[in-house]
């Protein structure tokens, strides 16, 4: 993520987002910053009726299989479904621009994005199954949630 979300998610949320933890920053693109930061005023809100929020150490924030992830330490049931739905909703979401997500490409033999139609035209990215088919001969079963 450019420099400027980065910046305004740890100063927005720093009892949530700490630098020290996130040794990483938030590796993923533009495009999930409204999500990132939709979370982090949920778990605030949530924190606010809750000492929960106290124990909750965010560690990582990335990319993986073209979705977000969020690995955490201390984060109880509440929190754990806000963002289990955020990263499900990371997958309808374009990772570039944050325009609706078309559906998953295959940017490399192990690199998978969601994205929307235009990014993935300007990037000249295959679906994931064509990518498949050129490159395994089999179009893996893939379905959205």
């Amino acid at each position: 993520m450019n420099s400027e979300k980065t910046e305004k998610l740890f100063e927005e949320y720093p009892d949530l987002f700490k630098r020290e933890l996130l040794t990483h920053n938030f590796d993923c693109q533009d495009g999930w910053f409204v999500l990132l930061d939709e979370l982090g005023g949920r778990i605030r809100q949530y924190g606010d009726h809750s000492s929960e929020n106290e124990k909750l150490e965010i560690f990582q924030i990335k990319q993986k299989m073209g979705a977000l992830r969020i690995y955490t330490r201390g984060a109880d049931r509440v929190i754990r479904k806000l963002i289990n739905d955020t990263e499900e909703k990371s997958k309808f979401i374009c990772e570039l621009d944050g325009d609706p997500a078309s559906g998953l490409y295959g940017c490399a033999p192990n690199w998978y994005r969601y994205l929307c139609k235009s990014c993935a035209d300007l990037h000249d990215v295959m679906t994931i199954e064509d990518f498949h088919r050129k490159n395994n001969g089999v179009a893996p079963v893939h379905k959205r949630a």
